[in-house]
């Protein structure tokens, strides 16, 4: 177990997931307007378009299109900009206002009844934040037409950043390691485990990228304008270290749905820290 002031973290041995043990987390985080427009809101202001156009270019003409999570819809409103031939919904907890060609629906999204499919179904930074990312997996597929599209992004445990926190949490210097661990992401996929739960659940990989989001975008906590411009320095450099070394601080997974839906299949897809296969987040 590593030491984290929020929740105590475990990795598989087997498929290198690290995630919280969610009865460790004290407070969970609460998806409200702030989330938004306060607390990441660097995140929201600085859309990642490189990544949305790249996706844009496997959606296949006339397609429909889901993206769960889609928090203030930018990736939909992006795609109604350069793909008008596309039909466009989207679904997070909080609720977006109406913009046209594009339906949005606010709603859980392990709980919500959405009946129809859809030729590609996407989630953009979204799994991370998830309990149960084998149902999440599951939903998505469900969602999916055969032979429709799945896309997947996440951040990569197994970049240079996150190993970086990991050194300095050793070396007793925790600031990004508290940063990147903190309760705000219960899950944290390295380029195996993505691939792993992905295929475990009946998708083919198609396609993987490792990439960065903008700069601007990076959510920095300190308050001193001095300290913020130092450490957004060093995060600049490791993400040009990362892209040298595919190891950059984003993944993000193409998939396949398959031709036809298998009649079985496998339910349990709870963490499950029971069994002796764990080590600490920070070996």
């Amino acid at each position: 177990m590593a030491h984290h002031p929020e929740t105590e973290l475990y990795r598989c041995r087997r498929c290198t997931h690290a995630f919280s043990y969610l009865g460790s987390v004290r407070e969970f985080e609460q998806y409200q307007s702030s989330y938004f427009d306060e607390e990441h809101q660097r995140w929201f202001d600085h859309p990642n378009t490189s990544l949305f156009r790249h996706i844009a270019g496997v959606i296949p003409t006339g397609a429909s299109v889901l993206d769960v999570g889609c928090g203030q819809g930018h990736f939909l409103r992006y795609l109604r900009g350069i793909r008008p031939d596309l039909r466009l919904c989207g679904i997070d907890l909080s609720p977006n206002p109406g913009a046209g060609g594009i339906q949005f629906l606010q709603g859980d999204i392990m709980q919500a009844e959405i009946r129809e499919t859809f030729d590609a179904v996407v989630s953009l930074a979204t799994i991370e934040h998830i309990a149960d990312v084998g149902r999440f997996t599951e939903r998505l597929r469900a969602w999916t037409r055969p032979n429709g599209i799945v896309v997947v992004m996440t951040l990569n445990e197994s970049s240079l950043l996150y190993a970086l926190a990991r050194a300095g949490h050793r070396l007793h210097v925790p600031l990004a390691f508290n940063r990147l661990y903190s309760r705000h992401h219960l899950n944290h996929f390295t380029r195996e485990s993505l691939r792993t739960l992905l295929r475990g659940r009946g998708l083919v990989v198609d396609s993987e990228l490792v990439h960065n989001p903008p700069l601007a975008a990076i959510d920095i906590p300190v308050s001193s304008k001095l300290a913020d411009a130092v450490l957004r320095s060093a995060v600049w450099a490791l993400c040009k270290a990362g892209d040298l070394t595919n190891r950059s601080y984003l993944q993000t997974i193409i998939c396949r749905a398959p031709a036809a839906q298998p009649e079985g299949g496998s339910s349990d897809a709870r963490q499950d820290t029971s069994h002796g296969n764990m080590r600490s987040v920070a070996d």
